[in-house]
């Protein structure tokens, strides 16, 4: 376990900074995707969210979604995988494991030994906004049961960063993904109204409204589409312009 490399792709990086930092008063979680070239490195390339359940203090991810994200993933047919989960400890530092994290995250190595966790503290960051003040810590747990804090690197090439960017813009899912990511801890019901924007057909939109209808439909979902990739690219190229 010692001698495992794990390399943080800018893409998911930022994902994940949005994410955690949409709420600091409550743990938000969600799924670490990514492609296990050997035994002993792990590339973490994107992230998926699923439905959860989340306070101060404690998150849970809804078991059920699991399935559904590795599911979508074996049809991209991108080679890549769970493999790992991240989630938020806003206030408190990403610098321990609790026990629930740690039974959490053998349940992830018992599938795949390389597995990690990534815990990230927010709170920081969103008062200077500056990355370098994001707290993030990646975890395994070893033989005795123990957590083990690991060093991570973020990739560093930046024609393979943007290659990774570009695969994953090219999937809707991706972009529904990133809207959930903003929205999804503020509030439920307008993150649900996006949703069912972002999925609406014409039919469907004449249907329940008219022309009018139908051209807010598309205004408001092409705004929140340039919103999210507006600040999805810029934390991206904010961490490439860092790490070269």
């Amino acid at each position: 376990m010692d001698d495992i490399e794990i390399i943080i792709y800018p893409m998911a990086l930022a994902k994940m900074i949005q994410h955690t930092s949409s709420n600091i008063h409550k743990e938000v979680a969600g799924y670490l995707i990514g492609k296990v070239p050997n035994d002993h490195t792990i590339e973490i390339t994107d992230i998926a969210i699923a439905r959860q359940e989340g306070t101060s203090v404690h998150v849970t991810l809804k078991d059920e979604d699991q399935a559904l994200i590795a599911e979508r993933l074996e049809q991209e047919q991108l080679d890549e995988v769970i493999v790992g989960w991240y989630h938020s400890h806003p206030k408190m530092g990403a610098h321990f494991f609790s026990a629930t994290d740690i039974s959490t995250q053998k349940r992830y190595q018992y599938f795949l030994p390389q597995a990690v966790g990534l815990v990230l503290d927010p709170y920081q960051y969103v008062l200077s906004g500056q990355i370098r003040d994001m707290d993030i810590h990646a975890w395994k747990v070893d033989e005795k049961g123990s957590a083990k804090d690991l060093p991570y690197r973020i990739l560093e090439d930046s024609n393979k960063s943007i290659l990774n960017i570009l695969e994953h813009l090219k999937r809707q899912k991706v972009l529904e993904s990133a809207v959930t990511q903003i929205i999804y801890s503020l509030n439920p019901k307008l993150e649900q109204s996006i949703s069912e924007i972002l999925g609406m057909n014409i039919e469907g939109a004449l249907t329940s409204g008219g022309i009018l209808n139908l051209r807010k439909v598309v205004l408001l979902s092409i705004l929140i589409q340039a919103l999210v990739i507006l600040g999805v690219f810029l934390i991206v190229w904010a961490i490439i312009i860092l790490t070269i």
